[in-house]
């Protein structure tokens, strides 16, 4: 490869100091080990590690499930501490950007802080959990969260939650198991975007699942959008999938069922460690992909996600 791979992780974690040890939101490690733990709540953990492993840029995440837990109401006003706190993060760090939280199944309120955090504190994106109280994508309460996102073209995350039966998987499985049930919640977000008008009514609309949820592409393949002959059209669906670390057996199928265009590098970290530049290309290229693939993977389309808000307002000019 003649110049080195831009690398931009789409997946990464940070909890706002005030939810972190001694904070007035505190939470405890709970099934993080001390590594971890200590990595989630330290910034600087992650702009070493990534500079070290010569990543780019790493996009930063605060979700509502991590931060208020899988159930119950949710405080508008620490949402709101949290999107400031990355606002400022990102502000003083070149290597970070970071994707604004919000509770995306909460209606206007969800949608008030969505556009805050876009407009008046210039964040990225937005970060939002697959479901929440039985409620999925498709659910008319997360409509206006989503056409704020797709009116100021900015991509949203949709993160992984916890299956409500997860004891039950991980008791069956282990932690593996309540992986796997994640999984399951995020396939079914999916699922319910691609068998919803969702994205014929919101065409700006940019939306990035983790590959927990790649099990919903077997479903999403039987026919309709993702059916076999539909994938060979253009354009496809503005619908991107994370790569969850480098394994070439599982990028190889994402580019094979999204294409190359729909797939991002991710790690899910500090749960998995960051992408090492060393390694990333030779893992694209055994998956099969070719140089401009590779570029693409790795950094381009998430580049490209990040900038449409700005050539949008270029365009407008």
């Amino acid at each position: 490869m003649s110049t080195p791979l831009d690398i931009v992780d789409i997946h990464t974690h940070l909890w706002p100091p005030a939810w972190g040890p001694g904070g007035k939101y505190a939470k405890p490690a709970g099934s993080f080990s001390p590594e971890i733990y200590r990595k989630i709540t330290t910034p600087a953990a992650l702009v070493d590690e990534f500079k070290a492993a010569r990543v780019s840029l790493a996009v930063v995440t605060a979700t509502i499930e991590s931060l208020f837990g899988a159930e119950g109401p949710v405080d508008f006003g620490a949402i709101a501490e949290a999107n400031d706190w990355l606002a400022s993060l990102v502000a003083t760090e070149p290597s970070l950007a970071a994707f604004a939280v919000t509770d995306v199944f909460a209606g206007e309120a969800g949608a008030r802080e969505a556009e805050r955090a876009i407009v008046d504190l210039g964040l990225s994106g937005l970060v939002i959990d697959s479901s929440r109280g039985g409620k999925f994508l498709a659910d008319p309460s997360a409509r206006p969260t989503l056409e704020v996102a797709a009116r100021h073209r900015v991509p949203v995350f949709v993160h992984p939650v916890a299956h409500p039966n997860s004891d039950v998987l991980i008791a069956g499985a282990g932690m593996l198991g309540n992986s796997l049930g994640r999984g399951l919640m995020n396939g079914v977000a999916f699922l319910s975007v691609i068998q919803s008008s969702i994205l014929d009514d919101l065409p700006d609309l940019h939306l990035v699942f983790a590959t927990l949820g790649l099990g919903g592409i077997v479903q999403a393949a039987r026919g309709g959008i993702y059916g076999r002959t539909e994938r060979q059209r253009q354009p496809r669906p503005n619908i991107y999938f994370d790569t969850m670390g480098a394994d070439p057996a599982i990028v190889r199928l994402l580019v094979g069922f999204f294409g190359a265009e729909r797939v991002l590098a991710g790690t899910d970290w500090p749960i998995l460690p960051a992408l090492q530049a060393e390694s990333l290309g030779a893992n694209l290229a055994e998956a099969g992909l070719n140089e401009a693939e590779q570029r693409l993977v790795a950094g381009g389309n998430a580049r490209r996600l990040l900038a449409l808000r700005k050539t949008q307002a270029q365009a407008a000019e």
